[in-house]
């Protein structure tokens, strides 16, 4: 940045990027490219570089001495991101537009410190409004019959208020076992009708999609097609582990309620919901990912389109040509999607409007459904849905990551040359 003065900033730099690492990674369950992008750009407008180690758990920060200096600091962020707080990857892009237009690094700490402990504008009863909103919403895609919704929203609330529960706390680990089982033996218990008729895993899962590492599992292996092994490879693991916790969580419920793990059948049940329904639950599966998630409301439009148009897209491709293709085309358009969209710090940045199309797309839900119909006794449907999952995680993450390729050459600005600071650096 050319006349910027580090000096004026009272050699606070290394604490705004501490901070901005602080908040980025740990809303970093979609992949580390975002904090290191964001870091970067942030080192720019402060006119120094950076060596950064970025792993899924842990960054690494280090500024580049200035030659000749040999001086410099050097900081370890910890952190197990969890459910994301959009709002404060929002809050973080906006700061480091902010910087590259020539904001002081004491008023860009000031605002970071804000954005790390400011607690969300809205109370906690909101989050479980959010957790039944987006398990109805998604219903109707998963078993489209007015039952599955009437479920799904009371199974919704229970999972809410178990979320909200251990939000922040040690038990959080455990949550995708345990509301696996409870929502399954609950599932057993009020609604045995309608789990006959489509089996308890499809039942459950509109509720325990929350929790479900789908997106987690795309981002690992986008992480691995770009060449980021370690965090790709420990993405992909974690998820695993997640996905084997609600496998037990659900055939330990089944035993406990008496049926067994045969009863972990699937049925195919023939739609009841007209199409322009199933379209329109997506509403309400928004609204609800902005309140789980904690968006900004002022960007739910956005991530709206964006969900409307990935479900289209795929739904359409698929009927002509076939599943992979399908994922495949509506993942290029919602990754294109989402770069347009985050040109314009007006705008959400990429990951806000992402999310939403990778619970779309819903790579984790076959692995979980794959692995207990296994379980049950269904080789065939076991076998048949986990090559699904083995095909669509990466069909998910190559789709959006050609899509942001291809938008990025075309519509994201070149941004100036770093300028290497002369002057000893002040972080």
């Amino acid at each position: 940045m050319a006349g910027r003065d580090l000096e004026a900033d009272g050699g606070v730099g290394f604490d705004v990027l501490r901070l901005l690492a602080q908040v980025l990674l740990a809303n970093s369950g979609e992949g580390v490219g975002l904090a290191e992008g964001e870091l970067r750009r942030a080192a720019a407008a402060l006119g120094t570089d950076v060596e950064l180690l970025v792993l899924p758990e842990q960054l690494v920060l280090a500024p580049t001495p200035v030659a000749g200096d040999g001086t410099g600091g050097m900081v370890v962020v910890r952190t197990v991101p969890g459910i994301a707080r959009l709002d404060r990857v929002s809050a973080a892009r906006e700061i480091v537009d902010a910087l590259e237009r020539g904001m002081p690094a004491t008023a860009a700490r000031e605002r970071l410190e804000v954005v790390a402990q400011a607690p969300p504008r809205l109370g906690w009863w909101t989050r479980v409004l959010g957790v039944m909103l987006f398990a109805a919403g998604f219903a109707p895609s998963v078993v489209a019959t007015t039952s599955e919704v009437v479920t799904a929203v009371v199974l919704g609330l229970i999972m809410g208020l178990m979320l909200v529960a251990v939000d922040g706390r040690p038990a959080e680990a455990f949550l995708p076992a345990v509301s696996a089982a409870v929502l399954t033996w609950v599932a057993f218990a009020i609604r045995p009708g309608i789990v006959d008729l489509a089996g308890p895993v499809l039942v459950v899962l509109p509720a325990l999609f929350v929790v479900l590492p789908g997106d987690t599992l795309s981002a690992g292996a986008g992480e691995l097609l770009a060449g980021r092994i370690t965090s790709g490879t420990g993405r992909l693991v974690w998820s695993f582990l997640i996905l084997a916790q609600m496998v037990v969580g659900i055939v330990a419920a089944a035993e406990v309620s008496g049926a067994g793990a045969a009863a972990l059948t699937e049925q195919e049940v023939p739609a009841q919901l007209p199409f322009l329904v199933v379209l329109l639950a997506w509403i309400p599966f928004t609204v609800g990912l902005g309140l789980v998630f904690r968006a900004r409301m002022s960007d739910l439009g956005w991530v709206l389109a964006g969900v409307l148009g990935t479900f289209l897209a795929q739904q359409a491709v698929t009927k002509v040509v076939g599943d992979v293709t399908g994922t495949l085309v509506a993942g290029v358009l919602l990754g294109a999607y989402a770069t347009w969209v985050s040109r314009s710090v007006r705008r959400p940045p990429r990951l806000v409007v992402v999310l939403g199309g990778f619970f779309v797309l819903t790579v984790g839900s076959l692995g979980l459904r794959g692995a207990t119909a296994l379980i049950s006794g269904q080789p065939i449907t076991g076998v048949q849905n986990l090559v699904d999952f083995a095909l669509q995680m990466p069909t998910v993450a190559l789709g959006i990551g050609i899509g942001f390729l291809v938008a990025a050459r075309r519509w994201l600005p070149r941004r100036p040359p770093r300028r290497r600071q002369r002057s000893r650096s002040t972080m």
